[in-house]
């Protein structure tokens, strides 16, 4: 896709954490943060950040939808309409602060 520079939001806290870590785990988790962190190098510049669960409902709409109909999509100007409703939430939520 031609990125270099990648801000990742995670709703997980013990996953930020960890990466921040350097993806340094106890966890039988290890060799997927171990991978993650080999990938990483690839990028001039990435940073993880930890969001509540509500700031990532977009992306739980997305990876739902993405996980029942196993399809991928494309989109260039307007967004699926299962999103629109999580969306308009995040404006909302951004506007209110």
């Amino acid at each position: 896709m031609g990125c270099n520079r990648i801000m990742i939001q995670l709703d997980c806290f013990e996953v930020v954490e960890t990466m921040k870590q350097d993806g340094i785990s106890a966890t039988v988790s290890a060799l997927i943060f171990y991978e993650c962190c080999m990938l990483w190098q690839d990028f001039a510049s990435i940073s993880i950040d930890h969001c509540n669960r509500e700031a990532n409902s977009v992306a739980y709409e997305l990876a739902k939808v993405a996980m029942r109909s196993k399809l991928s999509c494309n989109w260039v100007d307007e967004p699926p309409s299962f999103i629109l409703g999580a969306l308009v939430n995040d404006v909302t939520i951004i506007q209110d602060q």
